[in-house]
This record gives structure tokens, C-alpha cells and sequence, in this order.
């Protein structure tokens, strides 16, 4: 079911090897202005101009940073910035660093051209909702340019670890290596002809599952549309027909889901009163209150993110904070049935069963808001990945409450996408992100 093949790439010319960490980005999703102004001084050719460039007075239809990007794109090629590569090929990707919890790990993945299926196709699935908004941004850049500059962040299911196993051949040779972001990136070109049959063949009965990069990938089957409409190429083997994606073996230690932790503002918990709250949830929650002491929030976020784990193994768990680092461990009774829970009919019991679908659905919306149908945005939810960063803020006050949460396992993640079903907004948070950058796929390479 998934049909790859190997590309030429284009990546930075060789008299930039040297210089790579100052040229990659992060992923355009969780670049801010600060960031992107920092990424602009780091190096005038730094990628960000491309992927993500500024937005500029002045800017209309005809001139903008959709028209800028395309230009820069072909001048970085005339001038040798960017160049292909000699041959087609796959890219062995593989990123080692820290956990939380002090543990170095690394995961090892590997780049290539996927054609492009229709979710309705079943050989390609997904498991978040996307927006018109992001789409929009990346058709006009992928028009702009002709091009994926980012890839798609996939997985597979190989128990027998055959894909990684041929990947490891690739890594007897010196690698490109450098550091960017706390994290050392690794990158082999694996141009073997047999090697590749072999992937070719040992991916071909896969069912690929997205875990991040939905949004470009449907920007993807939009251009490959648009495409097959003006040229009336519609034999599913032209360059749009593919897009570019990292893959990744679920069984690899290093494929790591984090928490995405939540805190809400101050107008959002007016005329809560969190007694009641912690009475409501009585019913459903074995509830222990904890000390925190927040003059120490790195060292008391990780105890309470060990309590929370272990919690979490036998049933949904989360911490409730309140102002002042008041904190109480949240655990499911035995027997509870999530989908009492959540009173929506609508809502699949794979869903309800989402620790983030009983927090917001549940504890947010029903007992702490005491009203399902209100619906908060992001001026009143604030998504944290540091629990550190949480326990700092419910410190100072300013915010109504905060809760910590697990991550989504990766099984949840593949039965939700195998059922053809959406997981709420932010309910997975892969890590390390992508660089972007490092290697991208001009459609005018040679096919």
C-alpha cells in the first residue's frame, strides 16, 4: 500500500556543509516572530526566508512573501546555494537526543517519495483535524515553488525491525553531522540500487499513519489536483503525484510521544469555585492532594510528572493546579467507563477514551466550566509543552488553573487513524520536531 521510491534531492551546496546548523528550521508551525527575526540574522541564507519568510509592508497579490520565496528558491539554485543531488536516492535520517527525565535516546528514520493517496484510498492515514487557514499558507508556497520544501512525518508498523536493519547499512559511512535546537542531526544518503529494491519491497504492504505534517499533506493532494486538472496528467506517475516523507518504524525506542500540558486563563475560571469542582469530581476521581514547592518548579515538575506516569499506567490520571502551585492528583476509578463521562453521542468510544477528550470534554467543559457547550479558544487555554513552565505560571497567580496531563500513546494514535477518526487539537506532540531545510524536493528535479 505504500509506494515509494527514491529522489534527487536538493539540499545546500557543498561549500555550505560546514555551516548546515545555521541554516535549517524549525517546522513553520512553531516558529514565532521572535524566532523567525532570530533565524534572519543567524545567516542570510538561512532557510526560513524560504519556508517561512516575513510578511512585508506593502505586500498585494503579485508581490509578497509567497512570490519572494519562489524567487529566492531559483536564485539559491543559479547561484549554488542549493543543489541537487548527483542521483536518486533515500536519506537516513536520525536525530539522538535528551529526554525530560535525563535519558538520551535516538531515532532513526528515512526520507522518501511517497505517492500520494486519498485518505478514502486507506493506505495513508491520519489522526488530527487540519485548518483551512495552514492549508492555505503551504498551497501558496508549494505553488510559489514548485517544490516540498518540509516533509511529512510518517509511520509504519514493522515489528521485525526488516526496514531498520537495511537503513544500518547506510550508516558505515561518515554522516553529515551537527547540532541544532539541544539535538545532534545525522543525515546518510542511501543510493544502493539493492538496498533500495529491498525497502521498496519490505514497504510496500505498509499502512502509513501521519504524525505530523497533516496540513502539508493535504496541501499536497490539493496541488496534486490542481496539477492533474492544467495538464491533464493524470497517470499517477508524475513529480505532484509524490510527495515527500520521513518514515519511521513504531517500534523504534526512539519514536517519542510527549504531553502537550494545558493552562487556563484567569476570565475563563470566574465564578468557579474549585471545592465544588474537586466534589464533582469525586465521583469519578480518586483524588490526592501534593505539596508542591514552588520555589524549585524544574525538580517538583519532574515528581509530579513521575506520580502522573505511574498513575496514568493503571487508568486516565492528571494534576490539577490551582494558583499558588495548589495541586491535587487526579486518577480514574476503576470501572469508569469514559463514555458516561462524556454525554456525546457523536463522539466515538476511541475518542472518549483520549486522556485530552476526558480532560477537556469532562473535567474542563462539564465540571470545572459547568457548561459542554461552551467553547474556549486560544486566548483562554494556553498549550504548554514544559510542565516546568506550567508550575511558573500557576505560581505567579495570573492564571485560573492548570492541568498536567500524559501523552497520547502510539497505539491510541494508530487505532484512531486505522478508523478513519480525528484526535482533538494538540493531542500529539512527536519529538524532536523535523528540521526543516536539510532536505527538500524540487518537482523539476529529474524524474
Amino acid at each position: 500500500m505504500a509506494d515509494i521510491i527514491p529522489f534527487v534531492a536538493t539540499r545546500y551546496g557543498s561549500q555550505l556543509a560546514s555551516e548546515i546548523a545555521n541554516l535549517v528550521t524549525p517546522p513553520y508551525d512553531v516558529i514565532d516572530p521572535k524566532l523567525q527575526q532570530a533565524l534572519y540574522e543567524r545567516d542570510p541564507n538561512n532557510f526560513v526566508r524560504v519556508d517561512f519568510g516575513k510578511d512585508l509592508p506593502g505586500d498585494n497579490e503579485y508581490e509578497n512573501r509567497y512570490s519572494r520565496a519562489g524567487a529566492l528558491w531559483q536564485q539559491w539554485k543559479s547561484d549554488g546555494v542549493i543543489a541537487e543531488e548527483p542521483r536518486k536516492a533515500f536519506y537516513v535520517y536520525e536525530q539522538e537526543f535528551a529526554l525530560p527525565d535525563g535519558r538520551t535516546i535516538r531515532r532513526r528514520g528515512f526520507y522518501a517519495a511517497v505517492r500520494l493517496q486519498d485518505f478514502s484510498e486507506g493506505g495513508i492515514r491520519a489522526h488530527e483535524q487540519t485548518f483551512d487557514g495552514p492549508k492555505a499558507d503551504r498551497f501558496r508556497l508549494m505553488r510559489a515553488t514548485n517544490g516540498n520544501l518540509s516533509p511529512i512525518f510518517c509511520l509504519f508498523d514493522d515489528p521485525a525491525r526488516t526496514v531498520d536493519e537495511l537503513l544500518a547499512q547506510a550508516t558505515d559511512k561518515k554522516a553529515v553531522e551537527f547540532e541544532f535546537d539541544g539535538v545532534t542531526h545525522r543525515l546518510w544518503i542511501l543510493a544502493k540500487a539493492s538496498t533500495i529494491q529491498e525497502i521498496t519491497r519490505a514497504m510496500a504492504p505498509q499502512i502509513l499513519f501521519i504524525a505530523d505534517g497533516h496540513h502539508r499533506y493535504e496541501t499536497s493532494l490539493l496541488y496534486r489536483d490542481e496539477m492533474r486538472s492544467a495538464l491533464r496528467q493524470c497517470n499517477g506517475r508524475q513529480p505532484f503525484d509524490y510527495t515527500m516523507i520521513y518514515m519511521n518504524n513504531i517500534h523504534d525506542e526512539g519514536l517519542v510521544i510527549l504531553p502537550t500540558h494545558r493552562v487556563l486563563s484567569k476570565e475563563s475560571s470566574l465564578g468557579v469555585n474549585p471545592a465544588e469542582v474537586l466534589d464533582d469530581l469525586r465521583e469519578a476521581f480518586e483524588i490526592t492532594p501534593v505539596e508542591l514547592d514552588v520555589n524549585d518548579p524544574e525538580g517538583e515538575a519532574r515528581r509530579a510528572i513521575a506520580m502522573l506516569e505511574a498513575a496514568g499506567r493503571r487508568s486516565p490520571s492528571f494534576f490539577l493546579l490551582l494558583p499558588k502551585c495548589r495541586a491535587w492528583l487526579l486518577a480514574m476509578k476503576p470501572g469508569t467507563n469514559p463514555g458516561e463521562l462524556i454525554d456525546d453521542e457523536g463522539i466515538p468510544g476511541e475518542i472518549k477514551e483520549l486522556d485530552v477528550s476526558i480532560l477537556h470534554r469532562y473535567i474542563i467543559e462539564r465540571v470545572w466550566m459547568g457548561n459542554p457547550e461552551i467553547e474556549l479558544d486560544d486566548q483562554d487555554v494556553h498549550y504548554i509543552k514544559d510542565a516546568a513552565e506550567v508550575l511558573r505560571r500557576m505560581a505567579t497567580g495570573k492564571y485560573g488553573v492548570g492541568f498536567l496531563v500524559n501523552p497520547t500513546r502510539i497505539g491510541q494514535v494508530c487505532a484512531v487513524a486505522g478508523k478513519g477518526l480525528r484526535m482533538p487539537h494538540k493531542s500529539t506532540y512527536f519529538f524532536p520536531k523535523l528540521v526543516t531545510g536539510l532536505v527538500m524536493r524540487d518537482f523539476n528535479s529529474p524524474w
